[in-house]
């Protein structure tokens, strides 16, 4: 893709400018082919249910009009199910669809985007393993995926957050009673809302080559001949400093610590293709430090991802966040991307993330909140859709450590 093409292309970015490397299961999946992002329909038909409000819960987090009116149906609800996980529906309401919208699938799966609807997607159940686990929506991860939203919309507030940050709402999520399942409603324009164009590309989108136009040179490497900066210069002013100032705000003023590999972290830019702001989405799985948020009189009303009350110590879970999503699953692949493309020595690369990593998070919290060694994911336990943590005592990569 070139970057002409970017102001209509986020779809494209999302399904075919998409390289899976970060790990040996990232292409794994047991969705039906149809269904699949890089390799399934242009579209499919999403089945939707119209049941009473007594038969579902309603979660809400500052939806805007759209998104209220996209799940109603008159004094009903609209309850989206994905096409090939309907048979974990087991309630005879599920039997027969009610109607049908288009939708297409985004670099998640189960996450939609529906053709004639412009500025939502719907996070749906789907009971099949993806790449590490069994994408299952359950009804306690709807609820926290809108509580993160409305902790975001907080942070967005806070006059000292850095105006780099912003965030995909997740502003309505439906759960049914009986089934403890839902779906979840993600609006697509980031918040805090700016009053002209921008463009959206998910952060692989930046080193992955087009499997459309292989010609094309990628994203990342057309913004640095555009800008006429030096390769790394770019990078550390336009992407990783950005993105390590709104992580590290996140993590030491609200305990959120975002999930920011490359999928669930956007690069914002405007018209002139000069990125603006990082965006982060999907939350269901964010932890939650409750001892950062009593720190800064905040109260923890989150009741799972509570890090402290789970089957690890804090530092472990705080490693597994940044050293093994951020630091093995997207720096690693900026690294071989400069690697590749520059010549650009991978120690050279990791000494500028380390730098930048300890320009906002100093060495004494580093010492309280992460591991001197780093966490990875052991061989997944398929009895209950778990990956057990393995330590490793060498230094990571992409922090100074002590």
């Amino acid at each position: 893709m070139k970057l002409a093409q970017l102001k209509e292309g986020f779809l494209h970015l999302e399904r075919f400018v998409n390289d899976i490397t970060h790990s040996s299961t990232a292409g794994y999946s047991e969705v039906e082919n149809m269904y699949q992002p890089r390799t399934g329909d242009q579209e499919f038909l999403l089945p939707i249910f119209i049941l009473s409000k007594s038969e579902c819960v309603i979660h809400t987090s500052h939806p805007n009009k759209q998104a209220q009116d996209f799940v109603r149906n008159g004094d009903d609800i609209r309850f989206f199910c994905h096409p090939d996980s309907l048979s974990d529906f087991r309630s005879t309401v599920f039997r027969q669809p009610s109607s049908f919208i288009r939708v297409s699938p985004t670099s998640s799966t189960r996450t939609v985007l529906p053709i004639d609807t412009q500025g939502l997607t719907v996070k749906t159940h789907l009971g099949k393993r993806i790449s590490h686990f069994i994408r299952r929506l359950s009804a306690s991860s709807v609820l926290h995926s809108i509580q993160v939203s409305r902790d975001c919309a907080a942070l967005a507030r806070d006059p000292k957050c850095p105006k780099t940050f912003a965030y995909l709402p997740e502003s309505v999520g439906v759960t049914h009673l009986k089934e403890d399942l839902g779906y979840i409603v993600r609006e697509m324009r980031p918040q805090p809302e700016i009053d002209e164009p921008r463009i959206l590309l998910p952060l692989f989108a930046l080193y992955s080559s087009d499997s459309k136009h292989p010609e094309d040179a990628p994203i990342l490497t057309q913004l640095i001949a555009e800008s006429g900066r030096e390769p790394l210069e770019y990078f550390e002013r336009f992407v990783l400093d950005p993105f390590m100032k709104t992580w590290a705000y996140a993590f030491r003023t609200r305990g959120l610590l975002f999930e920011s590999h490359a999928q669930n972290t956007l690069l914002e830019l405007d018209e002139q293709y000069v990125p603006q702001r990082i965006v982060v989405r999907d939350f269901q799985s964010i932890p939650v430090d409750p001892i950062i948020r009593a720190r800064n009189g905040l109260r923890t009303p989150f009741k799972k991802h509570v890090i402290g009350r789970g089957d690890y110590p804090r530092i472990i879970e705080h490693s597994l966040q940044y050293d093994r999503f951020i630091g093995r699953c997207m720096f690693r692949a900026f690294a071989n991307f400069f690697k590749r493309e520059y010549s650009i020595p991978e120690d050279a690369f990791y000494a500028s993330v380390r730098r930048t990593f300890r320009k906002y998070i100093p060495k004494i919290v580093e010492q309280e909140f992460f591991p001197p060694g780093h966490v990875t994911l052991a061989d997944c336990d398929p009895t209950n859709n778990s990956y057990p943590l393995l330590y490793l005592s060498e230094q990571p990569l992409c922090r100074p450590s002590y």
